[in-house]
């Protein structure tokens, strides 16, 4: 089976597909809110309700960035599976990339699953391992039907850093 077509480009695309993954996270969360009737903000490393919330709508606005990150994957996948897509690749790998550093930084600061793992009473690692163990085991699958290089798996990992890197370091010097 032939590996995968990269260059240039392509990790060009990685980073890209970095922000424009954040953006469909956050935009979960901004359109839940509004959705349930709030006043919302929308950033690039965060975005919900404005003021005082009840803790279901809490939850919801929570659920809904993760819920939408998922489908990219999901939907991802199915371009992988059904054409061989290169693109959906990149974005399946980033939603799962996404999430796992999510959950690596909720060892300061909960994500969206910790918090909802904790409500749930499953204290706060249940839920985030669920969801990025799932997301990886989608990626897996990608990488398998795509044949996808070590190295290939490597350098986007690298682009993909920046990328976060790069999200969060704006979002913290935007004005809000």
């Amino acid at each position: 089976m032939q590996r995968m077509r990269t260059g240039a480009g392509f990790y060009g695309l990685v980073f890209i597909a970095g922000f424009i993954t954040f953006a469909l996270h956050e935009g979960g969360h901004w359109l839940a809110a509004i959705l349930l009737g709030h006043e919302a903000y929308f950033g690039l490393n965060s975005a919900g309700a404005r003021g005082a919330v009840s803790a279901a709508d809490h939850a919801i606005i929570s659920a809904a960035g993760p819920a939408v990150t998922v489908a990219q994957a999901l939907i991802a996948l199915a371009l992988v599976q059904a054409r061989g897509s290169a693109v959906g690749w990149i974005f399946l790998f980033q939603a799962a990339f996404m999430r796992l550093m999510a959950t690596v930084i909720s060892l300061f600061n909960p994500n969206d699953e910790a918090r909802i793992s904790e409500w749930l009473g499953w204290g706060p690692w249940i839920l985030p391992v669920i969801v990025t163990a799932g997301l990886f085991a989608l990626l897996a699958v990608g990488v398998q039907r795509l044949n996808v290089s070590w190295k290939t798996l490597a350098l986007s990992w690298v682009v993909a850093s920046v990328a976060v890197s790069a999200v969060v370091g704006l979002d913290m010097i935007m004005p809000r």
